[in-house]
Order: structure tokens, then C-alpha cells, then sequence
């Protein structure tokens, strides 16, 4: 525990909390606009501003990412601080002059007016990026940024292009404080007319909330009776009560490490969807051949490959293990990285030991392969038979000190016989 003093009284918080967490415990009000406990601090709306002393100095701190310190003396409510405030709130104002929120927050403030001009009454983004850290940390979908500078900064889909990234959950839009970001229906008006007939998988089988489900409403999520139940079960929006991304973090399984956000297919090859085109890689447990292998083979930028056609080859001596490829499609491009140095797929297989950008010709069919729990617990099992090979596996203390050892290469063939067996 941490000793401090708020507003002159002696208190004691968390180490490693911040001081609006622990003001907010002891019901010491203080306004934001970029904050939501479910997500990354940002500090970029300003308003939780306090004075603190440390060291015998005074200065001005965001409360929401200043980390609680033993004998600081902080002030929220001080005159300056106000000041402060205020301030900031007529500078919002002059942006944004018709947003209730603020209107709100400037009468409890005592502000009647911003000083400030005004150079769009329409406007009603704050640039708080609730919005952006909530499709990142929250739903991981990463369909929407900031773009451009200064006073022309705004909130858009990358290239300012409508994202096939975006997966019409609304949570955008919920956590959004002024209903400024329309991503919802525009999406959603866009995957009904995408000609995907009986493919129209529901947005919450997008979202990772349930296993699968095509949709019966041509996406009229409104009358959907999945989309109520799950607003009455959660009384929030799913995505917050589930937090899709946050279960989407890497993690080991035995020796091998598991990548919960990706396709993956029985010829061990993981798969990521990327706006119309997909990346290819070789998972953890197949790109570990590539730390003996000699060289790669890998098709060329712009061939057409169909599927079940030759995608990769891993060449040890007079060794060799290929991988067919899961989709009919065009190469789009080619990690040269891995080419050069065919060790880089096993070192880091799920980012720059990526080998292929693809163009499908039916996306949707990457439903079909292993996701979510169902590609956990194939993984698992494939985990646990590859670690039996590995005699000397229960003095080995890391993956780092099994891969690249001669236990791989004297292995190699049922290692593969191993990978490449699918179960019946």
C-alpha cells in the first residue's frame, strides 16, 4: 500500500493504481471524457487534471494514467485546477458546441460560453479515441485510427476506406460519448448488399461470442431475438462484457505458443484476414522445422495457386516437408525476409516470419478451417505429441532451449508424420 494525502487528508491506495482509480474509490468526483476502466489510459481530454506536489514542487498531472506515489500531496479541486478546467472546457466547446455532454460539464464548471471561435457547429468528435482503443483493446478488430493533423485530425478507417476490418459490432459506437462515430449501420448496409448469400455470418460469430451462426435477418440486427438476448444478458454492449481482444493474447502451450486471433489449418498453417486479402504463416509447431531447414520455397508474387497445390517447402539436406495451400487464390506477396533466412518462420512465425499475402477467390470460406476453442484444443493435442518426441523434454526449461538442437533434425521425419496426420 501507498501513503498520500488528497485534498489535506491522509489516504492509502493500491500500488500501482492511478489517483482518478483511487479518487473515484472514495468518491472524490472528477470529470473525463477519454476514460473507461476497461481500457488503455490515454490522458487526451485533459479534464481529469489535478495538482500534485512532489519533491516540493507543484505541477499539473492527468489523474487517469498518474500512478499513485508515497507522500505526494495532490489537489483536486484546488483553484488552479479549476482554472484549468474550465479552460479546456471552452476549448472543447469551441470545437464541439452542441454536444449535451459538454454543455453538461460546462454549466456544473460555470462556463456560459467559449471565449474561443467556433468553426463548425456540426461537429461532435471530441478526439477523445474512445472509440479507436475500444475496436483495438476491446473488440481487436483495428478497423479504425486517427488521420491527418492539427485542426483537420479526425477518426477514420485506414486510408479513410471502409474497412472490411470492421465487423458491424457497434461498440464503437456505444462507448462513443457524443454519438459522433457512424460505423455501425454503414457497415452492416454494406455487408447485406456484399452478394455473400447464405455466407452472412451474424456479427456477434464475427465477435467471437458465439461458435457459429448465419444470419436469418438479412442483418436487420435490430429485430434480431440474439441481439436482445444478449443486451438483456450482459447490460452492456458483448464486447465489453467478453472483451474479445483481451482473450486474443498469445500464450504457450507446452513448448509452442498458441495465437487465439487466427484460422488455422490442418496442414499447420495459421491464416489472418485482412481487408480482402489473407496472411499466411506456418504455426508455432510446424515453423520450428524451419530452425534446421536449409532453405524455403515459396510461390512467386502474382501466380495464381489453387487449393491443395504446393504453398511452401521447408528443405533440410536431402529432407524436405511441403505445405499445401488451404485457399484458391492469387499471391499477392512474398516475405523475402524468410527467404534469405528460412530460421526467422521458427523465431517469430506469427509476425515477421509471415510468408504470404493472398488474394482469395472465396474468403468466407475461412470459416471453415480450426477457431477459437475448437483450433485450442486441436493445437493441444498436437502440442502434446510433438513434446513426446523430445526425450530429454523434462529437463528443458524453455521452448528456446529445445528448438535448434539435433533432437529437431534426428526427428524430423516423424515430426512431420506427426503434423501433416489429421485426425479421422
Amino acid at each position: 500500500m501507498v501513503s498520500l494525502t488528497i485534498n489535506g487528508k491522509k489516504v492509502r491506495g493500491k500500488e500501482g493504481s492511478t489517483l482518478l482509480e483511487l479518487c473515484r474509490e472514495r468518491s472524490i468526483s472528477i470529470p473525463t471524457l477519454c476514460y473507461h476502466p476497461d481500457l488503455s489510459p490515454h490522458g487526451s481530454c485533459r479534464l481529469c487534471t489535478v495538482e500534485v506536489l512532489k519533491d516540493g514542487k507543484r505541477r499539473m498531472v492527468t489523474a487517469c494514467n498518474f500512478p499513485v506515489q508515497t507522500g505526494i500531496e495532490v489537489w483536486t479541486h484546488s483553484e488552479s485546477v479549476l482554472r484549468v478546467r474550465r479552460l479546456l472546457v471552452e476549448l472543447l466547446l469551441a470545437r464541439c458546441p452542441e454536444a449535451k455532454l459538454l454543455k453538461e460539464l460546462a454549466e456544473e464548471l460555470g462556463v456560459e460560453k467559449s471565449r474561443f471561435d467556433t468553426k463548425d457547429a456540426k461537429e461532435k468528435c471530441l478526439l477523445c479515441g474512445l472509440c479507436i482503443r475500444t475496436c483495438r483493446e476491446i473488440v481487436g478488430a483495428n478497423a479504425i485510427g486517427f488521420s491527418q493533423r492539427g485542426t483537420l485530425r479526425k477518426v477514420s478507417p485506414p486510408f479513410e476506406v471502409d474497412s472490411d476490418q470492421c465487423i458491424a459490432c457497434g461498440a464503437c459506437e456505444f462507448i462513443c460519448p457524443t454519438g459522433a462515430i457512424r460505423m455501425e449501420m454503414d457497415r452492416i448496409r454494406k455487408i447485406k448488399d456484399s452478394g455473400t448469400g447464405t455466407r452472412r455470418y451474424c456479427r456477434y460469430m464475427r465477435l467471437g461470442l458465439i461458435d457459429f451462426m448465419i444470419c436469418s435477418n438479412g442483418y436487420e440486427c435490430w429485430r434480431c431475438e440474439l441481439d436482445q438476448r444478449m443486451e438483456d444478458r450482459f447490460g452492456t454492449h458483448p464486447a465489453f462484457a467478453l472483451k474479445p481482444a483481451k482473450r486474443g493474447i498469445p500464450f504457450q502451450i507446452g513448448f509452442f505458443t498458441f495465437h487465439p486471433n487466427l484460422f488455422y489449418h490442418e496442414q499447420h498453417l495459421w491464416l489472418k484476414p485482412m481487408d480482402s486479402w489473407i496472411k499466411v504463416g506456418l504455426d508455432s509447431l510446424s515453423s520450428s522445422l524451419a530452425l534446421v531447414a536449409d532453405s524455403l520455397w515459396l510461390p512467386l508474387e502474382g501466380e495464381s495457386i489453387k487449393e491443395g497445390e504446393r504453398i511452401a517447402t521447408l528443405i533440410q539436406g536431402d529432407k524436405e516437408v511441403t505445405f499445401l495451400s488451404p485457399l484458391t487464390g492469387r499471391i499477392l506477396a512474398v516475405n523475402r525476409e524468410v527467404l534469405d533466412s528460412p530460421s526467422l518462420v521458427g523465431r517469430d512465425p506469427y509476425h515477421r516470419g509471415w510468408l504470404l499475402l493472398i488474394q482469395p477467390e472465396e474468403k468466407e470460406k475461412i470459416w471453415e478451417f480450426y477457431s477459437g476453442e475448437r483450433a485450442r484444443e486441436w493445437f493441444t493435442k498436437k502440442a502434446q505429441e510433438m513434446e513426446q518426441l523430445l526425450e530429454d523434454s523434462k529437463r528443458v526449461r524453455s521452448p528456446k532451449e529445445v528448438f535448434g538442437k539435433e533432437e529437431i533434425r534426428e526427428k524430423w521425419d516423424r515430426w512431420i508424420e506427426i503434423l501433416l496426420t489429421h485426425p479421422s
